[in-house]
C-alpha cells in the first residue's frame, strides 16, 4: 500500500474489509517497508511499477519515472502526464477497482475466485455509493463489472449489507484525531492538497483544535493552502461542503475560489461562513456544495488548470 504502515489504521474501512477477508496487516506491504530506490539502483533486477488510481508522480517519486510500465486510473487525463510508450488505461468510471477488475477479466480470468471477486466488489460499491443514481457516479461499466464479479465469484452476500458495513466502518472516526482526519484521504495536485472528510467540514470545524490542526498541517508541509471537502451520507439525502484554508501569505486562494465558483458544471456553492483568526495568520472560507455529484475527481483538474494558468502569468 502506498502509505506508511503507521497510517494504515486511519483507513478504517480498509482495515475492516481486509479483516473481513482474513487479511491481517502483516500480510500487506507498506511504502516504508520497501526500498524502491535501492531496487531501482540494483543492476541485477529490473524494477517495474504499475500506477493504480493516479497517474502522476510527486517530486519525491520522480526517480521512479523510467520504471513505470502501466497506468490504471479513472481520473481525467492530466495533460502534463501523457505517459507516452506505456500501457495506459484511463477511463471515466466510478471506481478504479472497476478498471482493475476489467484488466483481470481480460488478461487473467483464471485467478478471479470468490475472494478476489469480493475484494474488488467492495471498493466499487463504496466508490459509487452502492451504485446510487442520486450520486450518479456509477457508469455502465461499473454495473457490468459488479454483475460479472458476483456471477463468477458466486457472491451471495447482499450488496446493501456489504455497502452499509463498509460505509459504517469508513464513517467511524471515534478513534481518530483531527490531525488523523486531515491525512486520512489526502491527494495533491500541483502542490495543493485536497483532503476528503467522512463528515461535513462544518462539523469538522466544531471539533476541538481543528483550525490549529489545519494551520499546523500547511506549515509542516511548507505550503500555504489546503482544500477540505466534506461529505455526509448518513441520511437519505447526500450533503457536501467545501472549504479553502489559506495562510495570510497565500497568493492562490482568490484564484482557486474564483475557479470553483465559475466551474462548469456548477458546484452550486453557497457561502456558509468565513473565518479570520485574530492575528490574521490564516483565513478559511466555507461553502455548501449543492451539486453533490461533483467529487474530488472533478475538482482536481479545476485546481490543476488554475495553478497552470497562474504559473503562466
Amino acid at each position: 500500500m502506498n502509505i506508511p504502515e503507521k497510517e494504515y489504521r486511519l483507513k478504517t474501512e480498509v482495515v475492516f474489509f481486509m479483516k473481513r477477508h482474513s487479511i491481517s496487516s502483516n500480510l500487506l506491504i507498506f511504502r516504508d517497508q520497501i526500498d524502491l530506490k535501492a531496487l531501482k539502483e540494483n543492476v541485477e533486477i529490473k524494477l517495474e511499477i504499475v500506477l493504480v488510481d493516479h497517474h502522476n508522480l510527486p517530486n519525491e517519486d520522480m526517480y521512479l519515472m523510467e520504471s513505470i510500465i502501466k497506468i490504471i486510473d479513472h481520473r481525467p487525463q492530466d495533460k502534463r502526464w501523457p505517459w507516452t510508450g506505456r500501457k495506459v488505461y484511463l477511463e471515466n468510471v466510478g471506481s478504479c477497482a472497476t478498471l482493475v477488475a476489467r484488466n483481470l477479466f481480460d488478461k487473467h480470468p483464471e485467478v478471479i475466485d470468490s475472494q478476489i471477486s469480493s475484494l474488488l466488489r467492495g471498493p466499487i460499491l463504496i466508490d459509487t455509493y452502492n451504485l446510487s443514481k442520486k450520486v450518479d457516479r456509477a457508469t455502465s461499466m461499473d454495473i457490468e463489472i459488479i454483475e460479472a464479479l458476483e456471477k463468477i465469484g458466486s457472491l451471495d452476500l447482499d450488496r446493501n449489507k456489504v455497502f452499509n458495513e463498509i460505509f459504517n466502518a469508513k464513517s467511524d472516526i471515534s478513534e481518530l484525531t483531527v490531525d488523523d482526519l486531515l491525512i486520512r484521504d489526502l491527494k495533491e495536485t500541483s502542490g495543493v492538497p485536497i483532503t476528503v472528510l467522512p463528515i461535513l467540514v462544518k462539523d469538522f470545524l466544531d471539533l476541538q483544535g481543528s483550525l490549529k490542526s489545519l494551520e499546523n498541517f500547511v506549515l509542516s508541509k511548507n505550503i500555504t493552502i489546503i482544500i477540505v471537502m466534506g461529505l455526509d451520507l448518513t441520511s437519505e439525502k447526500v450533503f457536501r461542503d467545501i472549504a479553502i484554508f489559506s495562510l495570510a501569505t497565500d497568493q492562490l486562494k482568490k484564484k482557486i475560489i474564483e475557479a470553483l465558483l465559475s466551474a462548469q458544471p456548477s458546484l452550486e456553492l453557497t457561502l456558509i461562513k468565513e473565518i479570520n483568526n485574530k492575528d490574521e495568520n490564516f483565513n478559511l472560507v466555507l461553502y455548501e456544495q449543492k451539486n453533490v455529484r461533483i467529487t474530488r475527481k472533478q475538482i482536481l483538474p479545476i485546481i490543476q488548470n488554475t495553478i497552470s494558468s497562474e504559473c503562466q502569468c
